[in-house]
């Protein structure tokens, strides 16, 4: 019987090492000694302490079954904090300026692909470290591109891997070759599209961003009205967002509005949320409380979690001492909404903590 009971409990244990991503307690040097060992890659999730989509990760992704299954079959696994001890020094040599970032590494230490930023489920996690190990990975064609390989097709290949494998720098590169190589009537066609469309191949104030602004109706004809909206509609989403959230406190309302009427100019389709944001941020710049309220009640609960955590607080910090007790009680009904809606276990804390400080705002 006793044996038995040892038996079962070995199982359990050996299940739950099995159930999720199995990270290892080694500096990055000794994951690579063991990789070589087991004939594996070294996989490295590079946090910090005080980054929300990284707890969301190690929360909600990286302890899937299906997660955990893929990722101990094939590597080494460890967990960097990237301000702490090497971290810092791994962080400049493999270019880490964003968090989360996941790379996966070659038993030698060289980078095969770089996952920057969190998914929402596990599926989306492997389809991204898996393509480290596709035939048209970056790492792959890197061989094919240093001698001198040039056809429109590679290079557009080679483009779209380098993106995945999150080396900006040398897609951005890549991508510029490419453009420069066409006629405008080319320029507005799909196998193009993603250059345009990535904003990290056509950040704001780009030659590329400034092109594709002065020509919409041509890429809406080459490629889609639907595309193209929702293009311009993340322009507008970033500009409003960076008000929303505080980061552009210059912004006047004149600006807003101004913001607005170009907006009104491009005639978006299923954009409508932005007027919303409009509407939000023109309550917080007159101090109109009432409507400030009744946008926060409109806009948030259709949010997603990521979105909530960084716009939700600023709008009602920013009217701090302007509340009145009934619309301080609207507030924490709806912030105690939110917390119940949303998964992050974090930002459901912060929106518990909130509701409790909302009635000294």
């Amino acid at each position: 019987m006793k044996k038995f009971v040892l038996l079962f409990i070995g199982m359990l244990m050996m299940a739950s090492v099995f159930a999720q991503t199995n990270f290892q307690e080694l500096t990055l040097e000794k994951a690579l000694e063991k990789a070589k060992g087991e004939n594996k890659k070294v996989f490295v999730d590079c946090y910090t302490s005080w980054c929300g989509p990284c707890k969301m990760m190690a929360e909600k992704v990286l302890p899937l079954k299906e997660v955990g299954e893929y990722m101990n079959e094939r590597f080494v696994c460890i967990k960097v904090d990237m301000e702490k001890g090497e971290g810092p020094d791994l962080a400049r040599k493999y270019k880490v300026t964003a968090y989360p970032t996941f790379l996966v590494l070659q038993a030698d230490g060289s980078l095969m692909q770089r996952v920057v930023g969190g998914t929402l489920d596990g599926k989306e996690f492997i389809q991204k470290v898996d393509a480290a190990f596709d035939e048209n990975s970056a790492a792959n064609l890197e061989a094919e591109y240093a001698a001198g390989n040039r056809e429109m097709d590679f290079l557009l290949k080679y483009t779209k891997a380098l993106i995945t494998a999150c080396d900006l720098d040398k897609a951005k590169a890549v991508a510029q070759d490419i453009i420069g190589s066409l006629e405008d009537s080319q320029k507005y066609t799909e196998p193009y599209w993603f250059i345009y469309e990535d904003v990290s191949l056509s950040p704001i104030g780009s030659g590329n961003m400034n092109y594709f602004l002065k020509h919409t109706e041509q890429f809406r004809e080459g490629v889609g009205i639907e595309k193209v909206d929702k293009k311009l509609a993340s322009l507008f989403d970033l500009q409003l967002e960076e008000i929303i959230r505080g980061k552009n406190a210059t912004a006047t309302l004149a600006d807003v509005e101004g913001i607005q009427k170009t907006l009104d100019a491009y005639k978006l389709t299923g954009q409508d949320y932005l007027y919303e944001y409009i509407e939000l941020i023109k309550g917080m710049k007159t101090g109109n409380t009432d409507k400030v309220l009744e946008m926060c009640k409109k806009v948030f609960p259709k949010m997603a979690d990521e979105k909530i955590a960084y716009l939700y607080f600023m709008p009602i910090l920013s009217l701090k001492g302007k509340w009145n007790e009934k619309q301080k009680e609207e507030l924490e009904t709806l912030t105690e909404q939110l917390a119940e809606q949303v998964e992050m276990s974090t930002l459901k804390a912060s929106l518990r903590n909130f509701k409790t400080a909302v009635a000294r705002l």
